[in-house]
């Protein structure tokens, strides 16, 4: 239910209209950061105080005799009294001829009483501070930000307790104007306990406002008594004794029209301002968080970097391992050939089949075997450097999830258990950053889990297999496209192995012909440069092969973990880009939230309302 509003100058207008735009720019960019609903609703109850009276608050312990206070300072009995708590909800007094009291639907009552004093301002009793009621606690804290003036009572027989303290601690950050009513001295013994008292109360008010408040010690009880005795001097030395008198005469003169018409508008953009700081901090914590995010995301791809030139390197040395098999074939090939292709060996080279035994002998001897062993033991190796390198980047993401600061100040695996959802949303988080943590946390946790599943379900024999398949399959295909199917080392035989095919049937040849025995050098000579090729080229097949597949298998490995990361990478990313631009908001924000205090707080703004 809006009331009646107040009427401003022209200058306060405008100073209204810029409020409110700077309110309704800093909603939207507390939409975008995902704020708490709850201050999203402060934001709104604080600019919406502007088209109501000016509320003067009155908060502090049931017990400390707020509802007497207030009858006192009224001069009638409009508040119930008891020794326990009486004020079950926010209730608003408010200026009416005939006394009236109703519930609104907004769960505050509305009592409306003929006392002067409530012509200009209207009073608004809550609910004690203390615990005792969990619901008047929390009612009392919510109305706060709608405040314009707040006047906090403590009790002078137990002044400052812990709730009060707490209290005023979050009175601070909404930076209101507060004045202290020290209630109930004429339970203390003398001037000297009182002023003790009120030394007291200065001392760590200043403390928890950060400012020195005013500090006005009293007697609600003595200052009804007054008003209800009939003897006239006897009222006077109450009412004296009471000292109300000095507090009524500080509030007459503080909210004066002007005075009002000031604390009106500076009441909600202390909620502006406060939002502001406390959303500037955020961002800078989840900058801080995201920046640790970007360096896990660095540090997950320097591994991959790193294990990537380290395997390389590896392979190379296991690769001239496998050509150096190849270069000792061919050294063999040299000898067989000078041994073989000559005069003295004729008998021999009239004998192609035993020519050809000899050179499978001799030459091929086990180079297909030991070539076939070092491709599996290359697998072998492949396998089990892969397995490690997952097992690492399963050890930093477990280390950085665990360790890892969360937006709600929180972090470790009794944390990380809060993250499991049913898929019907966030449950038991609340406050500011709580759906940014989740989901940050969440992204992390993903490319932890992917790591973990990739780890505990690594089955070392079938990816053996599987490279066995792929590299064996690859090499073999480098002798004719059927030789996969016999295997790696009668593929390399082949390859080679015709080599001593030139020399079947050479000597027949050359008696045959008559050409003479100077074709047996050149035979030889052609013999090894055949060869020559055939070994050269199988070198570089073996190489091009191998090295094509083992890079093949080292991206796919890469890939599974850049897929994993992905989702985690892209939010670093897009709230990278979404704080930053909340920090360049927030901080133009502030600065036109100052320059507006300055205005408001300047003769121009500060023209009386026509009330």
């Amino acid at each position: 239910m809006v009331v009646s509003p107040s009427v401003f100058s022209e200058q306060q207008r405008e100073a209204l209209v810029a409020e409110r735009q700077l309110a309704q720019a800093l909603a939207a960019c507390l939409q975008g950061f995902q704020s708490s609903a709850e201050d999203t609703a402060t934001l709104q109850n604080a600019i919406r105080s502007l088209d109501e009276p000016f509320l003067l608050v009155v908060a502090g312990e049931f017990n400390a005799g707020k509802s007497a206070f207030i009858n006192a300072l009224l001069g009638e009995t409009v508040a119930p009294e008891g020794v326990t708590p009486t004020t079950a909800v926010v209730t608003l007094l408010r200026y009416a001829e005939t006394p009236t009291r109703h519930m609104r639907a907004d769960g505050i009552e509305e009592a409306f009483s003929p006392a002067a004093f409530l012509r200009d301002v209207a009073i608004v009793d809550t609910p004690g501070t203390n615990a005792v009621l969990r619901r008047h606690e929390q009612l009392t804290t919510e109305f706060i930000p709608r405040s314009d003036f707040i006047l906090f009572v403590t009790s002078a027989d137990r002044p400052f307790t812990e709730s009060e303290r707490l209290f005023l601690e979050r009175i601070r950050t909404w930076g209101k104007k507060v004045v202290l009513i020290i209630n109930k001295v004429d339970l203390l013994r003398s001037k000297d306990d009182v002023t003790q008292v009120v030394s007291f109360v200065r001392r760590h008010a200043a403390d928890l406002l950060g400012a020195q408040p005013e500090v006005f010690p009293l007697s609600a009880r003595l200052a009804q008594e007054a008003r209800q005795a009939s003897d006239g001097p006897e009222s006077i030395r109450l009412w004296e004794t009471s000292r109300l008198g000095v507090l009524r005469e500080y509030l007459i003169g503080a909210l004066d029209s002007e005075g009002r018409a000031r604390l009106k508008l500076l009441s909600p953009l202390g909620v502006v301002e406060r939002l502001i700081q406390v959303y500037t901090a955020e961002a800078m914590k989840r900058q801080t968080l995201l920046d640790e995010d970007a360096r896990t995301i660095a540090a997950i791809e320097a591994q991959l970097a790193t294990h990537r030139q380290e395997m390389l390197a590896a392979f190379e040395q296991r690769l001239r391992a496998i050509q150096s098999i190849v270069l000792e074939m061919r050294d063999r090939g040299h000898r067989f050939f000078d041994d073989t292709v000559r005069l003295g060996r004729l008998s021999d080279l009239l004998r192609g089949e035993k020519i050809q035994e000899a050179f499978q002998r001799e030459v091929i001897a086990n180079a297909p075997e030991e070539i076939a062993y070092a491709v599996n033991g290359l697998i072998e190796w492949m396998v089990e450097q892969e397995q490690r390198h997952w097992q690492r980047i399963n050890e930093y993401l477990t280390r950085r999830r665990l360790s890892s600061p969360s937006a709600l100040g929180q972090a470790g695996e009794a944390h990380d258990t809060s993250l499991v959802s049913d898929g019907s949303g966030v449950r038991g988080m609340d406050g500011i950053g709580a759906t940014f943590d989740f989901t940050r946390r969440r992204a992390l946790q993903r490319v932890a889990i992917a790591a973990d599943r990739t780890l505990r379900t690594y089955d070392r024999e079938a990816e053996a297999r599987r490279l066995a398949e792929s590299l064996q399959g690859a090499v073999a295909q480098t002798a004719g496209a059927g030789v996969a199917a016999i295997g790696v080392g009668m593929g390399i035989a082949l390859i080679v192995g015709t080599a001593a095919a030139d020399l079947t049937g050479i000597t027949a040849a050359i008696v045959l012909l008559g050409v003479g025995l100077g074709i047996l050098p050149l035979r030889r000579r052609r013999a090894k440069r055949q060869f020559d090729t055939r070994t050269h080229e199988l070198e570089e097949r073996l190489a091009t092969t191998l090295r094509d597949q083992f890079t093949h298998e080292l991206d796919a490995d890469a890939q599974r973990l850049t897929g994993a990361l992905a989702p985690y990478m892209q939010f670093v990313r897009l709230e990278q880009e979404r704080v930053a631009k909340t920090r360049a908001t927030l901080e133009r924000l502030g600065h036109e939230a100052e320059a507006l205090r300055q205005r408001i707080q300047s003769d121009e703004a500060s023209v009386a309302p026509h009330c």
